[in-house]
């Protein structure tokens, strides 16, 4: 029996449990709902003219997938800080919201400070420790994670909680819509994924396919909209789950200069594996950019994969698009029996950055 096919054999790699905060997303959507359901927004809060999201890795994942998202819906100007410093503009009418899972983030913490200097409205999302600790302090509203569901404590494997949490929290602070229609909408529609590609389906598991096929490659993910944010997802967890370089680029802007990058070198044709996001509810002109993209890499000699988002309504095609990602870079791991959960170059950065700047 194939390793993917096999709790045990998995069980023996996956050392500390990946596969069940996997399994676990739509638990952890609404364990979030009914959690930061609870924060108490100020009115205040409700008339800042701009809004900032900041994190790190998996914990900025949130804010990748709200810009995308909501970006015909948001009505005042919204940026993502994945850096040190807040922009220069952030003032007393801005609303800085502070995701880090561990508490610890090093940027986060410090957008944080910025964030109480410039006097700015501001809130924060992590499990604890000293980001929860400043906003007690300061009694600014905060979300808790209680990470339940993240039987592998991952923060890339929370983005449920990371992505409800702080949609709620925006939802509060009046900057979207976010109810619990939305989240009775989510998650059926990511438990229909998981029956299709969990492991003990074995021969038409389309996620099993997909990461042997995608086994020694270099992965480019392309996408539009609202799947943007989404994209980003699983390329993250390609990168820390599976240790594969990979990158997410977005239509229409990659029709400006990347296809004429696959020319060079000629390892191009055997290296590269094209990712391409597609769906029903993208504009005419967009449908029509991914047909030619395609056809263009294709040209080149390039795999290519589609994968076609369904689900009625932008929000849970994005929950979709996460729950199948989630297992194809899962499976991907085990093809290179790697346990996906130790971030050993990460660590090793942090441990000398440390060692050459100080905490």
């Amino acid at each position: 029996m194939r390793t993917i096919d096999s709790r045990e054999e998995i069980a023996k790699i996956d050392k500390e449990n990946v596969l069940g905060s996997v399994e676990a997303l739509p638990d952890q959507c609404l364990h979030a709902w009914e959690e930061a359901s609870k924060v108490c927004v100020p009115d205040g809060y409700h008339q800042v003219k701009a809004v900032v999201m900041c994190g790190m890795g998996g914990s900025g994942l949130g804010a990748r997938v709200i810009e995308s998202l909501y970006a015909d819906k948001i009505k005042i100007p919204f940026i993502r800080v994945n850096d040190y410093h807040l922009p220069a503009w952030v003032d007393e009418n801005t609303l800085v919201i502070c995701s880090s899972y561990s508490g610890e983030t090093e940027e986060t913490i410090q957008n944080a400070k910025e964030a109480i200097d410039k006097k700015a409205k501001w809130m924060a999302i992590g499990s604890g420790n000293t980001l929860i600790e400043i906003a007690k302090e300061y009694n600014v509203p905060f979300y808790k994670i209680d990470p339940k569901y993240n039987p592998s404590n991952q923060p890339r494997m929370a983005i449920g909680y990371s992505i409800i949490g702080q949609l709620i929290l925006a939802s509060k602070a009046g900057l979207v819509e976010f109810t619990k229609k939305d989240i009775d909408k989510i998650t059926p529609s990511m438990r229909s994924v998981i029956e299709k590609i969990k492991v003990e389906v074995i021969e038409k598991n389309e996620a099993k396919k997909l990461a042997y096929r995608m086994k020694d490659k270099i992965v480019a993910f392309i996408s539009a909209g609202h799947l943007v944010g989404a994209t980003h997802v699983i390329n993250n967890q390609m990168n820390e789950n599976a240790k594969v370089f990979s990158a997410d680029y977005q239509i229409p802007e990659i029709n400006h200069h990347l296809m004429e990058g696959l020319s060079n070198p000629d390892a191009n044709k055997t290296a590269l594996f094209a990712f391409f996001v597609n769906s029903s509810l993208y504009s005419e002109r967009i449908i029509k950019r991914f047909e030619l993209t395609r056809d263009v890499v294709e040209k080149h000699d390039v795999e290519t994969f589609v994968y076609k988002a369904t689900r009625d309504g932008a929000i849970s095609q994005v929950f979709e698009t996460i729950q199948f990602g989630a297992y194809v870079d899962f499976y991907l791991s085990m093809l290179y029996k790697i346990n996906p959960a130790p971030l050993p170059w990460v660590d090793y950065f942090k441990e000398r950055l440390g060692q050459t700047l100080g905490k």
